[in-house]
Protein backbone atom coordinates (compact mmCIF):
# COMPACT_ATOMS: atom_id res chain seq x y z
CA UNK A 1 0.00 0.00 0.00
CA UNK A 2 2.84 2.39 0.93
CA UNK A 3 4.58 1.54 -2.33
CA UNK A 4 1.45 2.50 -4.29
CA UNK A 5 1.06 5.74 -2.34
CA UNK A 6 4.71 6.59 -2.89
CA UNK A 7 4.40 5.88 -6.60
CA UNK A 8 1.28 8.02 -6.74
CA UNK A 9 3.12 10.86 -4.99
CA UNK A 10 5.98 10.55 -7.45
CA UNK A 11 3.60 10.63 -10.39
CA UNK A 12 1.84 13.64 -8.91
CA UNK A 13 5.11 15.54 -8.39
CA UNK A 14 6.17 14.65 -11.92
CA UNK A 15 2.93 16.10 -13.29
CA UNK A 16 3.41 19.29 -11.27
CA UNK A 17 6.94 19.67 -12.61
CA UNK A 18 5.77 19.07 -16.18
CA UNK A 19 3.09 21.74 -15.87
CA UNK A 20 5.50 24.26 -14.34
CA UNK A 21 8.13 23.56 -17.00
CA UNK A 22 5.46 24.13 -19.62
CA UNK A 23 4.63 27.51 -18.08
CA UNK A 24 8.19 28.77 -17.49
CA UNK A 25 8.89 29.62 -21.18
CA UNK A 26 6.15 32.28 -20.96
CA UNK A 27 8.00 33.94 -18.09
CA UNK A 28 11.40 33.63 -19.78
CA UNK A 29 10.25 34.94 -23.18
CA UNK A 30 8.32 37.71 -21.52
CA UNK A 31 11.35 38.89 -19.56
CA UNK A 32 13.50 38.76 -22.70
CA UNK A 33 11.04 40.93 -24.64
CA UNK A 34 10.75 43.39 -21.76
CA UNK A 35 14.56 43.60 -21.59
CA UNK A 36 14.68 44.35 -25.33
CA UNK A 37 11.95 46.97 -25.46
CA UNK A 38 12.31 48.49 -21.98
CA UNK A 39 16.07 48.64 -21.45
CA UNK A 40 16.87 50.14 -18.10
CA UNK A 41 13.21 50.09 -17.11
CA UNK A 42 12.58 46.38 -16.70
CA UNK A 43 11.60 46.41 -13.02
CA UNK A 44 9.48 49.60 -13.24
CA UNK A 45 7.63 48.17 -16.24
CA UNK A 46 6.91 44.84 -14.51
CA UNK A 47 5.70 46.65 -11.38
CA UNK A 48 3.48 48.90 -13.50
CA UNK A 49 1.66 45.81 -14.79
CA UNK A 50 0.15 45.36 -11.34
CA UNK A 51 -1.00 48.94 -10.80
CA UNK A 52 -4.45 49.74 -12.26
CA UNK A 53 -4.76 52.95 -14.27
CA UNK A 54 -8.37 53.83 -13.58
CA UNK A 55 -9.69 51.44 -10.93
CA UNK A 56 -8.59 50.80 -7.37
CA UNK A 57 -6.93 47.51 -6.41
CA UNK A 58 -10.17 46.42 -4.77
CA UNK A 59 -12.26 47.26 -7.83
CA UNK A 60 -9.79 45.48 -10.12
CA UNK A 61 -9.89 42.43 -7.87
CA UNK A 62 -13.69 42.37 -7.81
CA UNK A 63 -13.86 42.90 -11.57
CA UNK A 64 -11.53 39.95 -12.16
CA UNK A 65 -13.40 37.63 -9.79
CA UNK A 66 -16.83 38.58 -11.15
CA UNK A 67 -15.74 38.30 -14.79
CA UNK A 68 -14.10 34.94 -14.18
CA UNK A 69 -17.23 33.64 -12.45
CA UNK A 70 -19.49 34.79 -15.30
CA UNK A 71 -17.14 33.26 -17.89
CA UNK A 72 -17.14 29.93 -16.02
CA UNK A 73 -20.93 29.85 -15.70
CA UNK A 74 -21.48 30.63 -19.38
CA UNK A 75 -18.78 28.19 -20.52
CA UNK A 76 -20.04 25.32 -18.36
CA UNK A 77 -23.64 25.98 -19.47
CA UNK A 78 -22.59 25.74 -23.13
CA UNK A 79 -20.52 22.61 -22.45
CA UNK A 80 -23.47 20.94 -20.70
CA UNK A 81 -25.94 21.96 -23.40
CA UNK A 82 -23.71 20.65 -26.20
CA UNK A 83 -22.55 17.62 -24.17
CA UNK A 84 -18.95 18.49 -24.96
CA UNK A 85 -16.24 16.16 -23.69
CA UNK A 86 -12.51 16.72 -23.41
CA UNK A 87 -10.54 14.89 -26.11
CA UNK A 88 -8.41 11.92 -25.15
CA UNK A 89 -4.96 13.47 -25.08
CA UNK A 90 -1.88 13.41 -22.89
CA UNK A 91 -2.33 17.07 -22.01
CA UNK A 92 -5.99 16.63 -21.12
CA UNK A 93 -5.30 13.59 -18.93
CA UNK A 94 -2.47 15.45 -17.20
CA UNK A 95 -4.76 18.35 -16.32
CA UNK A 96 -7.55 16.05 -15.10
CA UNK A 97 -5.12 14.14 -12.87
CA UNK A 98 -3.75 17.36 -11.43
CA UNK A 99 -7.20 18.73 -10.67
CA UNK A 100 -7.79 15.81 -8.30
CA UNK A 101 -5.38 17.34 -5.74
CA UNK A 102 -5.25 20.72 -3.97
CA UNK A 103 -1.74 21.47 -5.22
CA UNK A 104 -2.77 20.55 -8.75
CA UNK A 105 -5.74 22.91 -8.57
CA UNK A 106 -3.45 25.71 -7.37
CA UNK A 107 -0.92 25.14 -10.16
CA UNK A 108 -3.58 24.90 -12.85
CA UNK A 109 -5.54 27.97 -11.78
CA UNK A 110 -2.98 30.37 -10.32
CA UNK A 111 0.06 29.19 -12.29
CA UNK A 112 -1.69 29.13 -15.64
CA UNK A 113 -3.46 32.38 -14.93
CA UNK A 114 -0.32 34.23 -13.88
CA UNK A 115 2.23 33.03 -16.44
CA UNK A 116 -0.08 33.15 -19.46
CA UNK A 117 -1.52 36.54 -18.55
CA UNK A 118 1.95 37.95 -17.91
CA UNK A 119 3.13 36.91 -21.37
CA UNK A 120 0.07 37.25 -23.62
CA UNK A 121 -1.40 40.35 -22.03
CA UNK A 122 1.28 42.08 -19.98
CA UNK A 123 4.05 41.59 -22.55
CA UNK A 124 2.54 41.00 -25.99
CA UNK A 125 -0.11 43.67 -25.48
CA UNK A 126 1.48 45.96 -22.91
CA UNK A 127 4.68 46.53 -24.87
CA UNK A 128 3.02 47.36 -28.17
CA UNK A 129 -0.06 49.46 -27.43
CA UNK A 130 -0.43 53.21 -27.03
CA UNK A 131 0.15 54.37 -30.62
CA UNK A 132 -3.47 54.63 -31.75
CA UNK A 133 -6.73 52.71 -31.40
CA UNK A 134 -6.27 50.81 -34.66
CA UNK A 135 -2.82 49.53 -33.71
CA UNK A 136 -4.09 48.67 -30.23
CA UNK A 137 -6.91 46.62 -31.76
CA UNK A 138 -4.50 44.75 -34.04
CA UNK A 139 -2.16 44.02 -31.13
CA UNK A 140 -5.02 42.72 -28.98
CA UNK A 141 -6.29 40.47 -31.80
CA UNK A 142 -2.81 39.10 -32.55
CA UNK A 143 -2.14 38.35 -28.89
CA UNK A 144 -5.50 36.62 -28.56
CA UNK A 145 -4.85 34.60 -31.72
CA UNK A 146 -1.48 33.40 -30.39
CA UNK A 147 -3.13 32.54 -27.07
CA UNK A 148 -5.72 30.51 -28.99
CA UNK A 149 -3.08 28.74 -31.09
CA UNK A 150 -1.18 27.32 -28.11
CA UNK A 151 -4.39 25.74 -26.77
CA UNK A 152 -5.29 23.90 -29.98
CA UNK A 153 -3.28 20.73 -29.16
CA UNK A 154 -4.97 20.52 -25.76
CA UNK A 155 -8.49 20.69 -27.21
CA UNK A 156 -7.91 19.17 -30.64
CA UNK A 157 -11.13 18.46 -32.49
CA UNK A 158 -13.42 20.04 -29.87
CA UNK A 159 -14.73 23.07 -31.71
CA UNK A 160 -16.75 24.54 -28.84
CA UNK A 161 -13.61 24.79 -26.71
CA UNK A 162 -11.78 26.42 -29.62
CA UNK A 163 -14.41 29.15 -29.60
CA UNK A 164 -14.44 29.46 -25.82
CA UNK A 165 -10.67 29.79 -25.62
CA UNK A 166 -10.62 32.56 -28.23
CA UNK A 167 -13.53 34.50 -26.72
CA UNK A 168 -12.20 34.14 -23.18
CA UNK A 169 -8.74 35.17 -24.35
CA UNK A 170 -10.26 38.30 -25.87
CA UNK A 171 -12.11 39.03 -22.62
CA UNK A 172 -8.89 38.70 -20.61
CA UNK A 173 -7.09 40.94 -23.11
CA UNK A 174 -9.77 43.64 -22.84
CA UNK A 175 -9.64 43.46 -19.05
CA UNK A 176 -5.95 44.27 -19.23
CA UNK A 177 -6.39 46.94 -21.88
CA UNK A 178 -9.11 48.89 -20.08
CA UNK A 179 -7.73 48.55 -16.53
CA UNK A 180 -4.04 48.85 -17.45
CA UNK A 181 -3.26 46.10 -14.97
CA UNK A 182 -2.85 42.32 -14.87
CA UNK A 183 -4.81 42.01 -11.62
CA UNK A 184 -8.25 41.57 -13.21
CA UNK A 185 -7.22 39.26 -16.10
CA UNK A 186 -5.06 37.04 -13.85
CA UNK A 187 -7.93 36.57 -11.39
CA UNK A 188 -10.50 36.05 -14.15
CA UNK A 189 -8.23 33.49 -15.86
CA UNK A 190 -7.53 31.73 -12.55
CA UNK A 191 -11.23 31.49 -11.70
CA UNK A 192 -11.96 30.16 -15.18
CA UNK A 193 -9.21 27.52 -15.01
CA UNK A 194 -10.39 26.51 -11.55
CA UNK A 195 -14.06 26.23 -12.45
CA UNK A 196 -13.66 24.51 -15.80
CA UNK A 197 -11.04 22.14 -14.40
CA UNK A 198 -13.25 21.07 -11.50
CA UNK A 199 -16.21 20.59 -13.85
CA UNK A 200 -14.31 18.29 -16.21
CA UNK A 201 -12.70 16.44 -13.31
CA UNK A 202 -16.08 15.66 -11.75
CA UNK A 203 -17.66 14.70 -15.06
CA UNK A 204 -14.80 12.71 -16.57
Amino acid sequence: MNGRSELSARQHNKLLIQIMLGLMPFLFLGLVLIAIFKRGKIIPYILSLFVPNELSFLDSTLLGLITGTVVVIVSVALIIKTKTKLPQSEGGEMILNLMKTPSGIAVSSLGGGFFEEFFFRGVLIGLFIGYNHFVDGVVICLSTFLFWIIHIPQYKGVYLTYGLVFINGMIFALLFYFTGSLIAPILAHAVYNLGIGIYFMRNH
